[in-house]
């Protein structure tokens, strides 16, 4: 089990495969069509930021929880807690709207997540890096996001929602990244040994191969 869990970010673009399948061959319409996608990339997208090129925790440790520790040992983070965020995540998120669709609130939510991945990898973590490229970019922003700027520019009809849902989902997008990445059980997760990142994973395969790790 240690193993497989370790190895979350590999199973990841597995699992993007198959529900990549299912987008294209088992969805019943285009709302389905396109949560599936989206999950299928954002499989990828935890590819991109863990597997290949990899190296998002130590930006989410400098950008995010302006720490300046370069030890990944002592970060509060490892494959467990990266799994238990990501994966549950995306299962609160867009799981929930994929399997619940009348409730329209998880729909929106979702949607306005993917928009959000758009300005916290193209503007945020470039601006406070100085950078042009960081880990997830090309999934969250060419891929991820414009799956929601096509729902809102060709399938969104504000008559499907309520004045609730637009208070809803923005606050669901928040309690689920609070409960995933700030709650004590991610904490307590991040601190089990037996988990712990590889350099890649960590810092990105150019650190790995530089360093020979």
């Amino acid at each position: 089990m240690r193993r497989i869990i370790n190895s979350w970010h590999n199973i990841s673009l597995g699992l993007a495969v198959f529900t990549g399948l299912l987008a294209l061959f088992a969805a019943e319409d285009t709302v389905q069509r396109i949560l599936l996608a989206s999950i299928a990339i954002l499989f990828l997208h935890f590819f991109e930021e863990f597997g290949f090129p990899g190296g998002f925790p130590q930006m989410g440790m400098r950008v995010l929880m302006k720490s300046k520790e370069p030890d990944s040992t002592k970060w509060n983070c490892n494959n467990l807690s990266s799994m238990f965020g990501n994966w549950g995540f995306l299962v609160l998120v867009y799981g929930l709207a994929l399997i619940l669709p009348d409730v329209h609130f998880l729909l929106l939510a979702a949607m306005i997540f993917s928009l959000m991945e758009l300005v916290m990898h193209l503007i945020l973590f470039n601006v406070k890096q100085r950078t042009l490229y960081n880990p997830g970019l090309v999934t969250g922003v060419f891929m991820l996001a414009p799956l929601s700027i096509y729902y809102f520019a060709n399938i969104y009809d504000a008559g499907f929602f309520v004045w609730s849902d637009y208070i809803l989902a923005p606050l669901w997008c928040v309690v689920v990244f609070l409960f995933s990445f700030r709650s004590p059980l991610y904490w307590w997760l991040g601190s089990l040994k037996g988990y712990k990142l590889s350099a890649q994973s960590a810092y990105g395969i150019a650190y790995a191969r530089r360093h020979n790790l």
